[in-house]
């Protein structure tokens, strides 16, 4: 993906594939991520990234215009987390977050999966990609000598 397809912000909006792991939470989450990038918006008037995406977000999405015109504030509040995954069904996670200290704008987040079966979901999940790419290693690799 490229860097604009990978920002939280324009994925949340543009990206069917994210909006149906968020399945029933996405409208939350969307106007939570609005009202982040809003605030952002705010403290950085003048930085041109911003600005662009901004533009950008409008133009692609009706949803990102009806959010940001609400002027909600909504808090990226730690909480649970449920993702649908189309081959593994629902995962529930704690979502948990840090502000870098040095640097407020940066934040890093952490998805610790539940026991309800999601972290037997993971490691399975884990386990198959580990499987693929191995065998996929394997089959390019030169075995001539």
């Amino acid at each position: 993906m490229s860097d604009k397809e990978r920002n939280l912000v324009w994925m949340t909006f543009t990206s069917p594939r994210f909006r149906y792991i968020k399945g029933e939470e996405w409208e939350l989450h969307a106007k939570r991520i609005v009202a982040k990038f809003h605030a952002g918006y705010a403290r950085h008037v003048d930085d041109p990234w911003r600005s662009e995406q901004f533009d950008a977000l409008c133009q692609a999405s009706p949803e990102f215009r009806e959010f940001w015109e609400s002027h909600d504030i909504l808090d990226a509040i730690d909480a649970p987390k449920a993702l649908r995954c189309p081959n593994l069904g629902i995962l529930n996670f704690d979502h948990v977050s840090f502000q870098y200290l040095e640097d407020p704008s940066l934040t890093v987040s952490i998805h610790v999966p539940h026991q309800d079966g999601t972290v037997e979901k993971m490691q399975r999940l884990l386990s198959d990609y580990q499987h693929h790419h191995s065998e996929s290693f394997a089959s390019s690799t030169y075995m001539g000598e």
